[in-house]
């Protein structure tokens, strides 16, 4: 994993970084919640990336006030997590896989027993740490849904499908064998699922690698046909 610690998540840098790539929260788009396999939204999915690249300015989706809501709160639910679990979530802005292709924002990570980002942390010439894998334990996605969300994901138990491929899809991405999902509400006790690597985050990586060869063919195939006018 190649981590870029200084790149602030939801600031015009990292949405440079993340436009042309896959990224965990998208995974959905990729593959299914049910068999890990290729999903019929992927070719949808490889155009919205292509398109992105090649016209950067253009925003699908601006927010609303759900997800403002949650980017207000998450440092709240960041240090009821880290009360949660008695550990130090270090916040990170972007991961990568090895190739720089396939990434994800981690909401936290949490660094293994004895380590210190300051002291142990191995720096690129460009600013990225990249001995994240031995640097790291585990990371956590955190929601802070509405009370009626919560609620239903305390009701039917364990991760929920909607969150399958972000959050395995992350452990791919990082390399990681555990990863959190906990989910916040003031006032409410909170909903936390620990999830460890299994057979469908393999096959979640392998789907990916397959995706990343359609997606590249798609790219050269369409690239003579694409073009920017003044």
């Amino acid at each position: 994993m190649i981590t870029y610690p200084n790149v602030i998540q939801n600031s015009e840098e990292w949405l440079a970084m993340r436009r042309g790539r896959p990224t965990a929260s998208r995974f959905k788009d990729i593959i299914t919640a049910a068999k890990g396999d290729l999903s019929k939204s992927a070719t949808a999915y490889i155009a919205e990336l292509i398109g992105e690249s090649y016209v950067p300015e253009w925003v699908d989706f601006a927010g609303n006030r759900f997800t403002d809501r949650g980017t207000e709160m998450e440092p709240e639910a960041r240090r009821a997590y880290e009360q949660h679990v008695r550990e130090r979530a270090v916040e990170v802005g972007f991961v990568t896989r090895p190739d720089k292709v396939v990434g994800c924002s981690p909401d936290g990570l949490i660094l293994r027993d004895g380590k210190e980002l300051e002291r142990d942390a191995i720096y690129d010439e460009e600013g990225r740490i990249t001995n994240g894998a031995d640097l790291f334990n585990w990371g956590v996605e955190i929601k802070c849904p509405s009370p009626k969300v919560h609620v239903g994901w305390v009701m039917a138990g364990g991760l929920p499908d909607d969150h399958k491929q972000q959050v395995h899809g992350a452990m791919a991405v990082t390399g990681l064998q555990r990863w959190d999902f906990f989910s916040y509400f003031p006032g409410l006790q909170p909903f936390h699922v620990t999830v460890r690597r299994d057979a469908y985050t393999d096959k979640l990586a392998a789907s990916l690698d397959q995706f990343i060869i359609d997606y590249a063919a798609a790219r050269a195939a369409v690239k003579p046909k694409l073009s920017r006018t003044n």
